[in-house]
């Protein structure tokens, strides 16, 4: 699998450098600054995967990958969570927020093989299902019964329509493994919510059944943005 590295930043270069050396049956066909630059590597070589920023000089990952006509598949690496929506309706392979850890950027590039050469055996999971590493442990979260999470000092309350999971995770790790799943909006610092469960919108008040769920002032923008496209407001 071929892959380009298109990213202004020369240390985030490097570490995705390193990363796809130490994968099997992956190689490095170029690093590119921005746009223009990554345009004529595609249309000089072949090109499998894209691990493409958003915010560069110029144009942006977003546009670039618009103005393609028969685009490589495409791994956004931002870091920034409010375009995740956007790269899932570009059809975008996984989106991944920086710092990256190894783990992650192997679970994406695991998803490019599994569309590039079906059945090679990389671990897969149903489009509903996502394992999430906590504690040393991957636990098992079935996405469509997933109503929100909730942040408690170090740990997560999951809050499924079975019940209640609490897990010793991280709000950024569970938002980063969340991030190439649409239907899961951050809301303030200590909730993400899945927003096909909302039942009520109530100004900066989310319900979900019984639970209310303020909305937060940094997130607010992002979140009536989300919540407008999918005329829940």
């Amino acid at each position: 699998m071929r892959i380009l590295i298109v990213d202004d930043e020369p240390i985030a270069q490097d570490i995705l450098e390193t990363y796809i050396g130490k994968v099997q049956d992956v190689q490095l066909v170029g690093k590119c600054r921005n746009a223009p630059e990554a345009f004529a590597a595609i249309n000089n070589q072949q090109v499998d995967v894209m691990l493409l920023d958003i915010n560069m000089p110029g144009i942006t990952g977003m546009d670039f990958v618009k103005s393609l006509r028969n685009p490589p598949l495409v791994i956004f690496t931002t870091a920034y969570t409010e375009y995740a929506i956007e790269s899932y309706e570009l059809n975008a392979v996984d989106y991944l927020l920086k710092p990256i850890s190894f783990e992650r950027f192997l679970k994406g590039i695991n998803k490019a093989k599994d569309i590039l050469q079906p059945g090679s055996g990389t671990e897969k999971t149903t489009d509903n299902t996502v394992f999430i590493k906590a504690d040393n442990k991957l636990v098992r979260i079935d996405l469509q019964q997933l109503q929100f999470a909730e942040a408690l000092k170090d740990y997560i309350q999951l809050h499924t329509e079975q019940g209640k999971k609490l897990i010793h995770c991280t709000m950024k790790s569970l938002e980063e493994t969340l991030a190439p799943y649409p239907n899961f909006l951050r809301v303030q610092k200590s909730y993400i919510v899945n927003i096909t469960c909302i039942t009520e919108v109530d100004g900066n008040t989310i319900r979900i059944k019984e639970h209310s769920i303020s909305i937060g002032n940094t997130y607010k923008e992002q979140v009536y943005a989300v919540l407008n496209r999918h005329r829940l407001l």
